[in-house]
């Protein structure tokens, strides 16, 4: 499994700990340091572990993407999985990944994710995931598809080629969209296996709390009644504040990502046009 990282030293010694803590135990977890700053390093190499790998590049275009394909172009492991510098998987990611794989004879599966909100608020309803408004819904649920969320095997490489390198963002993105549209049999799973600690929400609000929420919530997914909370409450009803936030994020996103989403379209028609798509 990958994880790329840039400059996150207070929330990656979690993601990591999240990752040594999969009930599916047999991996080699690549660490990717995209100009990476030396706390970070020294945070990686502080786990004694012989199942993780440290790769240390200098800064790459955008998200470093060229790395991430570098690492992976030499790895031969059947299935794979990434991780980011800032979210959790639940334990059981890697394993019901997998499985669902193998039993299924699948090439991916995407699972649901749920979130955390400033200042340590759960909240199981993101919009991109809980709205139900047919086809709408679906593109939002695969827009906001990130790679944490996602388990494949390897030889979607050999189908839809590895990351887009030539993009600055949203690659993850893109590399879902050229698995779900290609012949490769996928599936989502609306199953609750990542917790997100996005970045447009968190990255203001590092400074303002004592200790990372990262620290507390990798040993709540340990326990064993927390999943029996996340599907109590997603079994639930929506009362009008969960809704509020729905909305409220759905806007704050629209405004950030509206201008960037417009730019990763254009650039995509135009590698269309020119025939260097992937």
């Amino acid at each position: 499994m990958l994880l790329a990282t840039y400059c996150r030293p207070h929330t990656i010694r979690y993601a990591i700990e999240a990752v040594l803590q999969q009930t599916h135990a047999d991996f080699t977890l690549h660490v990717v340091g995209d100009g990476c700053d030396d706390e970070t390093e020294r945070i990686v190499r502080s786990f004694a572990d012989p199942r993780l790998r440290f790769y240390r590049f200098p800064k790459a275009m955008g998200f470093g993407y060229v790395h991430r394909n570098t690492v992976l172009r030499q790895c031969d492991a059947p299935f794979v999985a990434y991780m980011t510098d800032d979210d959790l998987w639940f334990p059981d990611h890697l394993q019901r990944g997998v499985e669902t794989l193998v039993e299924r004879e699948l090439g991916l599966v995407a699972f649901r994710s749920i979130q955390v909100r400033y200042p340590n608020l759960l909240d199981p309803y993101f919009f991109a995931f809980d709205w139900r408004l047919g086809p709408w819904s679906r593109w939002l649920r695969n827009w906001f598809m990130g790679a944490v969320g996602c388990v494949h095997r390897r030889e979607v490489f050999t189908a839809v080629g590895y990351w887009d390198e030539s993009l600055f963002r949203f690659g993850d993105r893109d590399f879902y969209h050229r698995v779900r549209v290609s012949p490769v049999p996928s599936s989502y799973e609306d199953r609750v296996t990542v917790l997100r600690f996005y970045a447009q929400h968190w990255d203001p609000c590092y400074a303002l709390v004592a200790e990372p929420p990262q620290k507390a919530w990798v040993g709540r997914l340990r326990e064993p009644g927390f999943r029996a909370e996340v599907e109590a409450a997603l079994a639930g009803p929506r009362d009008l504040l969960a809704r509020w936030r729905q909305a409220d994020d759905f806007v704050a996103f629209a405004v950030r990502s509206g201008p960037r989403f417009l730019r990763f379209l254009f650039h995509k028609a135009r590698a269309w046009a020119t025939g260097s798509r992937r």
